[in-house]
């Protein structure tokens, strides 16, 4: 089941860097802060929308420049999606490739469109939710469309609170 949401993106972006410009049609709530983890929500042209959100701990970039990075985990409650893992570079990705993300021993794989990076299936959604849950760092690693490589890490400290925040206010 292929998903990706570019407005959850836009909107995360406005509220993490401070761009009024970026998600200049949906007025976001920023729910609170939780260790290293925000959670948010807005009201979308299909729907509320609510998500967790992080920037990377650490980074490591082959590339000469690059914009904000960040790992999310979004719902939509009018569109029936419950745990929507994505992934924003900061680059234009290589489509040919997968980005992956590793959780403990954990390996997901995701596919790749822009700038953006998404899980395949539902299934593979929760579990990487699970994994986020019970972990203490994600290491994610991208390619670019000139071939640099990105290694970003995340921590996940605060993403269960900052999950079950964005959680509650879609429900």
């Amino acid at each position: 089941m292929i998903r990706k949401t570019h407005i959850a993106a836009a909107v995360v972006l406005g509220a993490a860097i401070g761009t009024a410009g970026v998600a200049a049609a949906q007025d976001q709530t920023r729910l609170g802060a939780f260790r290293y983890w925000s959670a948010f929500t807005a009201d979308a042209p299909d729907g509320k929308v609510c998500w967790a959100a992080t920037a990377p701990i650490s980074t490591d970039f082959s590339g000469d420049s690059r914009g904000d990075v960040f790992l999310m985990v979004s719902m939509w409650p009018s569109k029936d999606i419950e745990n929507e893992v994505s992934i924003i570079s900061g680059y234009p990705f290589d489509t040919t490739r997968t980005a992956q993300a590793k959780i403990g021993s954990a390996t997901y794989s995701f596919f790749t469109d822009d700038d953006g990076a998404w899980l395949e299936t539902r299934r593979e959604e929760d579990a990487m939710v699970r994994s986020m849950k019970a972990g203490a760092k994600a290491s994610v690693t991208g390619f670019s469309e000139s071939g640099s490589r990105s290694n970003d890490s995340f921590s996940l400290l605060g993403f269960t609170a900052a999950y079950e925040a964005a959680q509650k206010a879609c429900r």
